[in-house]
């Protein structure tokens, strides 16, 4: 009500100075005017007002996207740690019969495949100033970056595992000997052909590629755009708004896990063809488990020290999954084949 009283005008005008100078910083996105402390509007320094600089709440990263055992295996949640599946190794057989002939006699075979789950885990400890001063979601940073990692785990022992430990002792589908393989002339990828993948094509029973896709990492992607076939039309299909990019015909599906062009070496498996729904079972108990601790003793990074948490002050959040895959049928009627390259010559 008193803001033309002379004794406060000269204060109304120095705070509308103050205002303006304020206003005109965030319209220009001024860093300077920001951040410096002056002693007026025009000199420095000047202690009118201070405007602290936008903290992206966010921490940039690259997401590579990993997950497609899950998505293109046939998943099935389960109770129990292990899961079996029946399959046939033997089809019956049948016979023409002349009239007052003795009929053939014949029995399937049947085989029994297990899944074993196995578990994924990992453990993150924070400071307590860290979780309380932090502006940025850090738990969910972390979470999303944790469920990452254990997709990249399952891709790549489910498909290029070699049993060892490092992956969770399975097989991957690159190294399973039940998995048929066509044999190139090259030694290397980059001499796989247009004639190669017909024949990875070909190999897989006539039922399972109603649904086939290929599979490859997007480095050999790379290499098949270039391939063409005897009229000298390129065998790969762009992807358009009717679909996405097709070999042959058939989607294409890119595995990170898979190796890469670079990677190249004699007697090596690095593309797939077929109907991974119909040849694997993906298991898995239940959802990501979660569990958060104040107490008790948690290895360093560096697996050469303890932490421990009460004395450090700090908080440790666990997390598993259990998780496990397996081949659902035998090697002479398998949906799936693998195309590899030559062995070195002698």
């Amino acid at each position: 009500a008193g803001i033309y009283n002379p004794e406060i005008k000269e204060k109304r005008g120095e705070l509308n100075k103050k205002l303006r100078a304020y206003v005109y910083a965030c319209l220009k996105q001024s860093e300077k005017l920001l951040k410096e402390l002056t002693t007026d509007d025009t000199g420095s320094p000047y202690g009118g007002y201070t405007v602290d600089s936008e903290l992206s709440a966010e921490i940039r990263h690259l997401i590579t996207q990993y997950g497609v055992a899950r998505r293109e295996m046939l998943t099935v949640q389960l109770s129990k740690n292990s899961y079996k599946v029946n399959h046939l190794v033997t089809d019956v057989t049948v016979y023409w019969v002349d009239e007052g002939s003795a009929i053939g006699s014949t029995q399937p075979v049947l085989g029994q495949n297990e899944l074993t789950l196995k578990k994924i885990g990992a453990i993150v400890t924070f400071t307590e100033e860290l979780l309380e001063d932090s502006e940025i979601d850090l738990m969910s940073f972390v979470a999303s970056r944790v469920a990452e990692g254990m997709a990249k785990k399952e891709d790549e022992a489910f498909f290029k595992g070699d049993g060892t430990s490092t992956y969770g002792s399975f097989t991957g589908l690159l190294k399973d000997s039940d998995i048929p393989a066509i044999t190139m002339a090259g030694t290397t990828f980059a001499s796989m052909d247009a004639d190669d993948l017909i024949d990875l094509k070909d190999n897989v029973p006539e039922s399972a590629q109603a649904n086939g896709k290929f599979y490859m990492h997007r480095t050999n992607l790379s290499t098949v755009r270039k391939l063409k076939d005897s009229d000298n039309q390129y065998i790969y299909q762009r992807p358009s708004e009717k679909g996405p990019g097709t070999i042959w015909g058939d989607p294409i599906v890119t595995v990170e896990a898979m190796p890469a062009r670079n990677a190249s070496a004699a007697a090596t498996a690095f593309v797939l063809y077929g109907d991974l729904k119909k040849g694997c079972i993906f298991g898995y108990k239940g959802a990501v488990k979660v569990k958060k601790f104040d107490s008790g003793v948690v290895k360093n990074v560096s697996d050469d020290g303890d932490i421990n948490l009460i004395t450090s002050d700090r908080e440790a959040v666990r997390f598993t999954e259990r998780v496990g895959y397996v081949q659902i049928f035998p090697s002479t009627n398998n949906p799936v084949t693998k195309l590899q390259t030559a062995a070195a010559s002698a």
